[in-house]
């Protein structure tokens, strides 16, 4: 089941590397360091760990109670500045982060898991 092939990518993850926040937001940093300047306040990282947490929430509901949530964020994410790309791509981002520090233990389940949640949401893989 794909979702199910989603959180267990999650999960392997996390056992091997445990908060994706670091890995994750330095990608993002790294790939739009304009991104960087909106998170100058967050010293201790907590606001990217809850943007995190709420992100992996959509993402293991399979867009089903959450997708609203997904919209509203958009909205509160432009009002502060952010591109509707940057903020969409978030999460493709967030599956490039977890596909390359799998290496071959990614498999083609999670592949199409992540590529049907993330179409479920709205958004691109």
């Amino acid at each position: 089941m794909d979702g199910d092939a989603v959180a267990e990518s999650l999960a392997l993850y996390a056992a091997r590397h445990g908060d994706p926040a670091p890995a994750v937001y330095a990608r993002l940093f790294a790939r739009h360091p304009e991104a960087e300047a909106l998170f100058l306040l967050d010293t201790g990282g907590h606001v990217r760990g809850q943007m995190l947490a709420v992100a992996l929430e959509a993402l293991l509901d399979g867009g089903e109670r959450l997708a609203g949530l997904i919209g509203i964020e958009r909205l509160n994410h432009a009002n502060i500045g952010v591109p509707e790309a940057l903020f969409d791509g978030f999460y493709a981002l967030l599956m490039q982060t977890v596909r390359e520090s799998l290496g071959p233990d990614w498999t083609p389940a999670m592949e199409s898991g992540w590529r049907a949640r993330l179409d479920a949401l709205g958004l691109p893989a």
